[in-house]
């Protein structure tokens, strides 16, 4: 047993330096790791009254083991287990050949019942992962995975189930005074007490027996204390530019897809989601329809605001299905139905970017009469009421906009366009 205890809040900023260090994929042996691939890391605490640590992972080769039950823990697990130190452990694991990425899940103690996420990128060829966080509540208790494959493809989540275990450095006085503090608030001097080491090896924990100061009705627990859920995913930064002059642009709605023409597809209706979008400016319609088809795969929105004319919006978007399409719409709010929309491959390698540009379409779903009344507010700040009027229905397909022709209240020279409307990019940094 060495040194001081940490406290649960020097814990937190003491991994402001960690997570620098660590967030980024790391390899000792290898400056040159490979193809990529980024997992989505959720950590639940099962418990009813014990808090964890921030969660240390590892993605390591297949030889390597963070812990073995059964051996004498390493320094890292003795110092997570006993005091807390998810840096020390963060930098012992760092300093392994077989470990390529260390990262931190959770920045601030887990809370029973609470959950933490986090975004871990790692090399293609690091196929496992292990995991610890301290049971707080307990003298040198910790829950861990070790070694446990990662899923391979997407849409599969792999889902883990840790156990408590008890390191085997400090005897188990279940003693506030001997706990690092806080727990339940309370706590001692958070001084290591030499007295209390033991020579012991990792082994599962016995639990709360309430020989002091914890209860094991509230401390206690009965089966696995976190579940980890890993989803393999890819992370896109996509960014909306409006390049008109006089046509404000509603966030855009992203979607992705298997095949083309799975959200518009011209010569044919519009949908009920693409025709309130268009019409309405119905985001939130079109991203209900989208969310409840089956054969659309991750829906998010570009931006929280309409984007202005010049403006430009950056959304990032994590997708978990394994679709290589996506298609963006946005309504041009200074029309009765025309709308923005592109669809794209997305691009395949972490740093790969790629830039589209969208033209305008006629969802054919209104007359353009190109009134002030007639239009969503607000356009130049007028418009009427915001509804659609059905006198205006037509009948028609998707086409291309035939523009802005100035037959009532809008000004092609202010309102009008020539050639696309939006450019995106999209690259992946995930």
């Amino acid at each position: 047993m060495q040194g001081r205890r940490i406290g649960i809040l020097g814990i937190v900023a003491a991994m402001a330096v960690a997570l620098v260090a660590y967030a980024a994929p790391v390899s000792a042996s290898d400056d040159h790791p490979g193809p990529q691939r980024t997992y989505r890391i959720t950590v639940e605490n099962l418990t009813g009254g014990q808090p964890l640590t921030p969660a240390v992972v590892g993605i390591h080769r297949d030889k390597h083991e963070v812990f073995r039950v059964g051996e004498e823990a390493s320094n890292g697990i003795q110092q997570l287990a006993e005091n807390g130190g998810v840096p020390v452990l963060a930098a012992e694991l760092a300093d392994h050949d077989d470990i390529g990425t260390v990262a931190v899940v959770g920045d601030a103690p887990i809370g029973p019942g609470g959950s933490a996420t986090a975004l871990v990128t790692a090399a293609k060829r690091d196929r496992r992962i292990s995991l610890a966080a301290m049971l707080v509540c307990t003298n040198d208790g910790f829950a861990g995975i070790d070694s446990q494959r990662l899923p391979r493809r997407f849409g599969d989540p792999t889902v883990l189930y840790a156990y408590a275990f008890d390191a085997g450095t400090e005897i188990n006085t279940e003693a506030y005074a001997d706990l690092v503090p806080p727990c339940d608030g309370m706590g001692g001097s958070g001084m290591s007490n030499p007295a209390l080491a033991e020579g012991g090896v990792i082994h599962r924990h016995d639990g709360i027996m309430g020989g002091a100061d914890l209860d094991p009705a509230v401390h206690g627990w009965d089966g696995p204390v976190a579940r980890i859920t890993i989803e393999r995913v890819r992370v896109y930064e996509v960014t909306v530019e409006n390049l008109t002059a006089g046509q404000p642009l509603t966030p855009t709605v992203f979607a992705t897809h298997r095949s083309r023409g799975a959200v518009f597809r011209p010569g044919h209706e519009a949908s009920n989601g693409i025709q309130q979008l268009a019409e309405n400016g119905g985001v939130p319609v079109l991203v209900a329809e989208l969310t409840s088809r089956r054969d659309i795969g991750t829906v998010a929105v570009v931006g929280d605001a309409p984007i202005g004319p010049g403006g430009s919006a950056t959304t990032s978007i994590i997708v978990a299905d394994r679709y290589r399409r996506a298609t963006l719409a946005g309504m041009l709010v200074c029309t009765n139905d025309g709308f923005a929309g592109r669809t794209l491959r997305l691009p395949k390698w972490i740093g790969d970017a790629k830039t589209v540009y969208a033209r305008a379409f006629d969802a054919g779903t209104e007359i353009n009469t190109e009134a002030y009344a007639d239009l969503v507010p607000p356009c130049d700040g007028m418009g009427g009421s915001g509804m659609s009027n059905p006198a205006l229905a037509e009948g028609g397909v998707i086409h291309r906009h035939d523009g802005i022709m100035g037959g009532a209240d809008l000004d092609p020279a202010v309102h009008g366009w020539d050639g696309p409307v939006v450019r995106i990019t999209v690259e992946r940094v995930g």
